[in-house]
């Protein structure tokens, strides 16, 4: 999603990507910007923008220190302790927390002014961008509860440099319920559907947000209200379908298919004309793709994180996924450098003459991934049977036949194990695990402390009041 502004409050809530403010800066404030309904518009856009730098560590958050990579002779030391579960506090290219809460910071920044722009234009949508910032709020703190637990809540913006800038921490539950406050805010203030398919899959909507709520509802051990959720999203008049088995890998290249629910999205004709990634960027594309040959010059990745032999060897023979999740270059190598070497062959990017544009959508919530949680809800409540029925529509999807386990036990296995090769890097597994008490069992790394992330030494050296996770 794009924004073409700069909006440069004292504190800098927002960026984007034209300067068309003429007041001197040191005049400029969050007051005296928000006062039109372009205004607010710009703002929630900004919003968005604050995601699409952060999707490499919303993925690597959500399923590393897990068993989905696997190291080779181009890792580096960083991905080599994602990948080994051991990581330090040293390691800020993956555990840096600041890109979300400078998006954290735009949001209260949306929250706090908006409501206060009096431009008629805006009383049609002014409901509906306040839903979209508790969404995003929501969403943001969920991601930074699940990986580090204890993190500073904050809900207002910094708009002045008297207010207080060493916050301290808020314990989960805590920071659970705020999350569950601010997406019951949102759900009632944005639509089913947008006008458009990439507004409907890029913006909140109320299948969105029950998307995120159904999976804090997991965490929270609300069975039933994640259950219920699972089958108004279903439901909805947006109208979810699964794309056919026979065109899965088109859930990632194709974007915003009738499977998608929220996607954050990436333009390369928005790349091109500012000639710089910084605002739409898909890192996963850089990082999972093979190196590309010289001559004739084909553009690729740097692989440094490869898919592991355990999620390989999980696809049942086949299994309509198996394509569409990683790949083998071939034996000769072109288009690629090296041959017989797998890749993760979700994000691809767009290839235009000797350019691979960073441009893949990343999918946070979609259909399948909606119905296994529910599937996962029904069989924590005993209704096996109707859990059965849910996890063998993906496996019918997938072109399998239905499941053979039975008992409950069996089922959250088998439910454990559809959503290993169903939304393999996805940002899904560690995220599971941790919440099923699973990690260890199924991971085999066996430190307790490694069910929370570091918290980055910058962070500690820069904030009086933060304290470590235990065993860091």
């Amino acid at each position: 999603m794009n924004s073409c502004r700069f909006l440069l409050v004292s504190m800098l809530l927002f960026s984007a990507c034209e300067v068309i403010e003429q007041e001197p800066q040191s005049n400029i404030t969050a007051e005296s910007f928000f006062k039109t309904a372009k205004d607010a518009d710009a703002a929630i856009l900004g919003c968005y923008d604050a995601l699409q730098p952060e999707a490499i560590r919303l993925v690597v958050w959500g399923e590393g220190r897990t068993d989905l990579y696997d190291v080779n002779d181009r890792t580096t030391n960083n991905e080599q302790q994602i990948i080994q579960g051991n990581v330090d506090a040293n390691n800020e290219q993956y555990n840096s927390w600041n890109g979300i809460y400078r998006g954290i910071n735009r949001v209260n920044g949306v929250l706090k002014f908006v409501p206060g722009i009096t431009d008629p234009a805006l009383a049609a949508r002014k409901e509906r961008i306040l839903g979209e910032a508790y969404f995003l709020r929501g969403l943001m703190y969920f991601y930074l509860v699940r990986t580090f637990e204890n993190v500073p809540l904050l809900l207002e913006p910094y708009t002045s440099t008297t207010q207080n800038f060493f916050p301290t921490q808020s314990d989960p539950q805590t920071l659970y319920a705020q999350i569950e406050s601010d997406l019951k805010e949102a759900e009632g203030r944005v639509p089913d559907t947008y006008s458009a398919a990439l507004e409907t899959k890029g913006r909140a909507t109320k299948g969105a947000i029950r998307a995120a709520l159904m999976d804090l509802y997991l965490w929270q051990k609300k069975n039933q209200d994640a259950a219920n959720l699972g089958a108004q999203i279903i439901s909805s008049p947006a109208n979810y379908s699964l794309v056919p088995g026979a065109g899965y890998a088109n859930i990632f290249t194709a974007k915003n298919t009738s499977e998608s629910i929220f996607e954050l999205q990436y333009n390369n004709a928005y790349l091109e004309r500012e000639n710089n990634g910084n605002l739409q960027n898909n890192g996963l594309v850089d990082l999972f793709l093979p190196l590309g040959q010289v001559t004739p010059v084909y553009p690729g990745g740097n692989w440094r994180m490869i898919p592991s032999a355990k999620l390989r060897d999980a696809f049942a023979p086949g299994d309509l996924r198996r394509s569409a999740t990683f790949q083998f270059t071939p034996t000769p190598a072109p288009p690629w450098r090296d041959a017989n070497i797998p890749y993760v062959n979700k994000y691809i990017g767009t290839v235009t003459g000797p350019i691979r544009y960073q441009d893949a959508n990343l999918v946070l919530y979609r259909l399948a991934d909606v119905i296994l949680m529910r599937a996962e809800a029904l069989n924590e409540l005993g209704q096996t049977a109707a859990a059965i029925t849910e996890l063998n529509r993906i496996r019918t999807r997938a072109g399998l036949a239905n499941t053979t386990a039975a008992s409950q036990a069996d089922i959250s296995l088998a439910i454990e194990n559809e959503r290993f090769v169903e939304l393999a890097y996805e940002g899904k597994r560690y995220f599971d695990l941790k919440r099923t008490g699973r990690y260890a069992a199924a991971t085999g790394k066996t430190n307790p402390n490694w069910t929370r992330w570091p918290i980055a030494n910058s962070e500690l050296l820069g904030n009086k009041n933060l304290a470590q996770n235990p065993g860091y």
